[in-house]
């Protein structure tokens, strides 16, 4: 038995007060298997992958504090 197919056998166990909960569930997970929050970046759609390594020289924060705040 497939996974489906125990849903569907659990689901016609239900009253129908609980399958709009069901359905109300199912609908919640299905958006957020499409929201773009969940589905990890890669490196191409990672708007800062093509920046790293950009800079070639040293730390750029090198030496910053007696820029900030003094000697």
């Amino acid at each position: 038995m497939t996974t489906k197919q125990a849903i569907f056998e659990a689901i016609e166990q239900l009253p129908e007060q609980h399958l709009v909960d069901v359905l109300r569930y199912v609908k919640q997970l299905a958006r957020i298997q499409k929201s773009p929050e969940n589905n990890p970046l890669t490196s191409s759609s990672d708007p800062l992958a093509n920046f790293i390594g950009a800079v070639s020289h040293g730390s750029l924060a090198a030496n910053l504090d007696d820029e900030l705040y003094g000697d």
